[in-house]
C-alpha cells in the first residue's frame, strides 16, 4: 500500500486522506439522523427565550426567532464576544472622528 504525506502533514492512502483538517467528519456526524429530527431540533431552538450571540454559533432557527417577533426573545452578547464588539465600535468611532468614509456606516451604497 502506497503512503503519501503532503505539505499539510495529511497522510493519503490510495487517494484517501486519513486526517480531517476541515472537520468534515464532525459536519457529517451532525447531519446524521432524519430530516424530521433536524426540524425538531430547529423548532426546539426557535422556541428558546434567549439567543446568546457569541460570534460563531448563530443558527437559522435563532435568526428566525428574533426576526419573527411572535414571542419575546431576549438577545444577549456573550462575554467572550464583548471585546470584539468593543474593538469594532472603537474602529468605527475613530474612523468617523477622522472623517473617513465608511460604506455602510456613514455612506450609502448606490
Amino acid at each position: 500500500m502506497d503512503h503519501l504525506v503532503n505539505g499539510n502533514g495529511n497522510v493519503a492512502v490510495e487517494g484517501l486522506c486519513l486526517k480531517d483538517p476541515l472537520n468534515w467528519g464532525m459536519a457529517a456526524e451532525a447531519l446524521k439522523g432524519s430530516h424530521l429530527d433536524e426540524v425538531k431540533r430547529m423548532v426546539e431552538e426557535y422556541r428558546k427565550p434567549v439567543v446568546r450571540l457569541g460570534g460563531a454559533s448563530l443558527t437559522i432557527a435563532q435568526v428566525a426567532a428574533i426576526a419573527a417577533c411572535e414571542m419575546e426573545v431576549k438577545v444577549e452578547l456573550s462575554e467572550s464576544a464583548r471585546a470584539g464588539v468593543k474593538a469594532s465600535s472603537d474602529w468605527v468611532m475613530d474612523s468617523m472622528n477622522k472623517g473617513t468614509d465608511s460604506y455602510g456606516v456613514n455612506k450609502a451604497y448606490k
